[in-house]
């Protein structure tokens, strides 16, 4: 076709494609905004804007979203999903609020929906959370310990609006990209641009994306911020010391040993004084490759 997408083989077009198929991954329509948002490089959303009304006859729009042809279904998924995430996100807002009362949590963000509401009715509710440093393996006891209390964490029988906080990351290792798959990953690129933040303390957020990259490429939208309280006189450092140390043992002796056998071996398991990331079923290779053969499909049949 005269008018194909790839006709003018332009990288902007190329980037823009790339986008909407990714997210046709889990059945996410996007719109112009979030398309432009997702960019990987500076464009105006002019620029955007332009291609997307240009009738490609590798995009197709209905009612203010773009997506694959014949993929039109998708959009009911994603309104459907919209009144699932409303109800998450207000759980995990009285979440952040009460994890905000820790000293050393810095940040707290709903991770892995892959657009602003994209939660399904099932699943659980994933956590990223920022700390300081030095107080990582604290931060976790303090967390999940409040959630054991309030019988929200996950089971393998029940997950629905439950609790999970299976990423940390301190202060000292703000830059994750060496958790990035090397040979393309996708979903963790994606996955760092579209983090729900929840609590921000000290600006830790914009440290966040300052240290990644993404600074000037993110539109960042403040969220509410909850004022800890005070930590008082605060021990000196060897008795904290001691205390982070202590909190370690205990969560190493009582991690699954499925976990601990997994401990950075593995793509989602990486365990160390600056990031705990306990995701035994990491996906990520899974869909890198079903991405790259999406992009296949779709260049095959513009050529």
């Amino acid at each position: 076709m005269a008018d194909d997408l790839f006709s003018s083989n332009t990288s902007l077009q190329i980037a823009i494609i790339k986008i909407i198929a990714f997210f046709d991954l889990f059945e996410y329509p996007l719109t112009a905004y979030e398309i432009w948002n997702n960019l990987d490089r500076k464009s105006s959303f002019n620029d955007v804007v332009a291609i997307l009304e240009s009738g490609s006859g590798s995009i197709s729009y209905k009612q203010g979203f773009y997506f694959l042809p014949q993929r039109e279904d998708i959009i009911n998924t994603r309104r459907k999903r919209y009144n699932y995430a409303y109800r998450k996100i207000k759980i995990a807002r009285r979440f952040a609020e009460l994890f905000g009362y820790c000293p050393w949590v810095k940040a707290v963000a709903v991770a892995n929906s892959l657009g602003q509401h994209n939660l399904r009715d099932g699943s659980d509710i994933d956590f990223f959370i920022i700390t300081s440093s030095e107080r990582i393996w604290l931060s976790r006891l303090y967390c999940t310990g409040l959630a054991k209390i309030l019988n929200s964490r996950p089971t393998a029988e029940f997950k629905k609006d439950k609790v999970c906080l299976s990423f940390y990351v301190s202060m000292a290792h703000l830059d994750i990209s060496d958790l990035r798959l090397t040979g393309g990953d996708p979903y963790f690129d994606y996955w760092r641009r579209n983090l729900i933040v929840l609590y921000n303390k000290d600006r830790t957020y914009e440290h966040f994306l300052s240290a990644n990259g993404l600074a000037n490429d993110v539109t960042y939208f403040p969220p509410a911020s909850f004022q800890s309280p005070s930590a008082g006189n605060r021990a000196p450092g060897k008795i904290m010391k001691r205390l982070e140390d202590l909190a370690k043992k205990i969560q190493l002796n009582i991690m699954p040993p499925a976990l601990t056998a997994a401990m950075n071996n593995s793509d989602g398991v990486v365990i160390n004084d600056a990031v705990l990331k306990l995701y035994q079923g990491d996906r990520r290779r899974e869909y890198a490759e079903k991405y790259g053969q999406k992009i296949n499909e779709i260049f095959e049949k513009n050529r």
